[in-house]
C-alpha cells in the first residue's frame, strides 16, 4: 500500500473514530440533560412540597398562636371580673360595717330617747 494511501486510510479510520467519539458524546450530553432535567423536576416537585408545607405549619402556627391570644384575653376578662367582684364584696361589707355603726347609734338615740320620756313621766 501507497503511504498516500495509507494515510487516507488512517485519515479515515481517525474520522470514523472521532465521529463514533461525537456520537457517544453526543449521546452522553443528552443523557445528562435528560437527568438534569429529571433532577431539576424532583427538585422543583420537592420545593413546591416544602412551600406547601411551610404554608400548612405557618397556618397551623397563626391558629395556635390566636388560639393562645384568644385564651389569655378570656383569662384576662375573667380576671379583671373576679377584681371587680371582689372590690364589690369589699364595698357590701364596708356598707354593712356603716349599717350596723348607724344601728347601733339609732337604738343608743332610741334607748336615750326612752330613758328620757321615762325621766320626763317620773318628773311630772
Amino acid at each position: 500500500m501507497p503511504s498516500g494511501s495509507r494515510a487516507e486510510a488512517e485519515v479515515q479510520r481517525l474520522r470514523d473514530q472521532m465521529a463514533q467519539m461525537q456520537a457517544t458524546t453526543t449521546e452522553q450530553i443528552t443523557q445528562l440533560k435528560a437527568k438534569a432535567t429529571s433532577r431539576e423536576a424532583e427538585v422543583q416537585k420537592r420545593y413546591e412540597e416544602l412551600q406547601l408545607q411551610l404554608k400548612v405549619d405557618t397556618v397551623a402556627r397563626e391558629a395556635e398562636v390566636q388560639r393562645k391570644y384568644e385564651e389569655l384575653q378570656q383569662q384576662l376578662k375573667a380576671n379583671a371580673a373576679t377584681r371587680e367582684v371582689e372590690a364589690a364584696a369589699r364595698e357590701v361589707q364596708a356598707t354593712t360595717r356603716e349599717v350596723e355603726a348607724i344601728a347601733r347609734e339609732v337604738e343608743a338615740a332610741a334607748r336615750e330617747a326612752e330613758q328620757r320620756q321615762k325621766f320626763d313621766e317620773l318628773q311630772q
